[in-house]
């Protein structure tokens, strides 16, 4: 049996920071979003599956954690269920 030739592969070694690592589980329904773009958080979160109208999200502005049902985004706001706007620029992190 004849040996194949060796290929040619290029060493990489610096650490790249373009990719997000994303988790989902069943039993757990946390996901977990690497990635500092808040607008891009929010689309991942209305383009899932489970979102059919609102979704139940933790919403951190500041110091403080906040649960609020999103609905969508209008301009450069988060819409509630309760007709409450939240701007984009006082959120900090957005999770599930």
């Amino acid at each position: 049996m004849k040996d194949k030739p060796i290929m040619y592969k290029n060493n990489i070694k610096k650490e790249f920071h373009n990719s997000m690592n994303v988790y989902n589980g069943f039993e757990d329904k946390k996901m977990l979003y690497k990635d500092n773009n808040i607008r891009k958080k929010i689309n991942m979160i209305i383009n899932s599956n489970d979102f059919i109208y609102s979704k139940l999200v933790n919403i951190k502005i500041g110091d403080d954690i906040i649960k609020r049902k999103i609905i969508g985004i209008y301009g450069n706001n988060i819409v509630t269920i309760d007709k409450e706007y939240i701007p984009l620029d006082n959120i900090k992190d957005i999770y599930v």
